[in-house]
């Protein structure tokens, strides 16, 4: 009987020894998780003050339109043979500058234009000020639209785009946004400018009661990328809410068994226009534990699965994010 309660003892003890270890080792992981989290919210969350900072000038610049729009540079632009209104060269431009031919009141697009045009000063600095930051715009509800930097305009919109049409304007909307405030898409998109896939951060501006527009500052994926490009972190990657890949190291994505990597890089396959986000979806794995893996972790809010995959043992952890509706995995080889 004494010899049973020793044996029983002592398994508890090892039981419990192994459970420490592995609630120990746990922390570690999250710890670290939570580390990577903060380091990249540390770089954003700033963009929001400087977001509703703009959006305060730009709601300035509609008090002295008729003042603005009588000292603008209307040489910058002119109307092309296809009765276009935009910039002379983009290459020579500040910023990008166009009035869609949706416009219903082509005048007072124009004019708005011409009252937007310090936007120009101002567009650069925050660039420089924030290299995370790859693009930063202005769209109205006028259908005119501001882009810094300039791009090859005749070779990337049409001149009958709706720019009010994009989830980085009708988001930012009073329907959508009846706070007024700042708005991070979290969504991934391509961009129609064509610098691939986009985060994008938003903020209306108002005159009165009237929603003119939307400023927006744009982050490309590849600029998300030094967080995982690192061999520490090669085993790290962010999901959407719906189990979407939005960026991540080669060693993570690899170990899920994903579609082959575009000349083994993920930045060339996220910068592809022809990526499709359902091929990178957890849940459209062709692995039942990888789809398992995601329903724990965003339908049962788990926060560690272990599981085998291709013969491989492996333990993944999630922690959500904090800006937006994103998870951080990190995927361990147990062996």
């Amino acid at each position: 009987m004494k010899y049973f309660y020793f044996v029983s003892f002592g398994v508890l003890l090892i039981s419990s020894s192994c459970k420490s270890e592995e609630s120990r080792v746990s922390h570690v992981h999250f710890d670290f998780l939570d580390s990577v989290i903060q380091a990249l919210e540390t770089d954003l969350i700033p963009l929001e003050d400087e977001i509703a900072e703009l959006a305060r000038f730009t709601e300035g610049l509609y008090l002295l339109r008729d003042s603005l729009v009588q000292v603008a540079n209307k040489s910058k632009y002119f109307i092309d043979r296809n009765d276009w209104f935009r910039n002379q060269n983009w290459e020579t431009s500040e910023s990008t500058v166009f009035v869609s031919y949706l416009a219903e009141d082509h005048d007072r697009s124009v004019e708005e234009v011409y009252l937007t045009e310090p936007l120009d000063r101002v567009f650069p600095v925050l660039t420089e000020k924030y290299p995370m930051v790859a693009q930063v715009y202005y769209n109205t509800k006028s259908q005119t639209s501001r882009v810094y930097p300039p791009y090859d305009l005749m070779n990337t919109i049409e001149p009958e785009i709706d720019v009010t049409a994009f989830n980085f304007f009708y988001l930012g909307t009073e329907a959508r946004n009846p706070d007024r405030g700042h708005v991070w898409i979290d969504e991934i998109y391509i961009d129609p400018a064509g610098r691939g896939w986009i985060l994008s951060l938003i903020h209306p501006v108002y005159h009165g009661d009237e929603c003119k527009g939307v400023l927006g500052f744009d982050i490309t994926l590849t600029d998300l990328m030094p967080y995982f490009s690192d061999n520490n972190n090669g085993n790290l990657m962010i999901i959407d809410g719906q189990g979407t890949i939005v960026a991540g190291g080669k060693q993570a994505i690899e170990a899920l068994s994903m579609p082959p990597l575009r000349n083994h890089t993920y930045i060339q396959t996220i910068l592809a226009d022809n990526f499709r986000k359902e091929d990178f979806n957890l849940f459209k794995s062709k692995s039942k534990e990888v789809r398992q893996m995601a329903a724990k972790f965003l339908m049962e809010k788990e926060a560690a699965y272990r599981f085998d995959l291709d013969g491989d043992k492996l333990e993944a952890f999630c922690s959500p994010m904090n800006l937006f509706g994103w998870y951080m995995l990190s995927i361990q080889s147990m062996e």
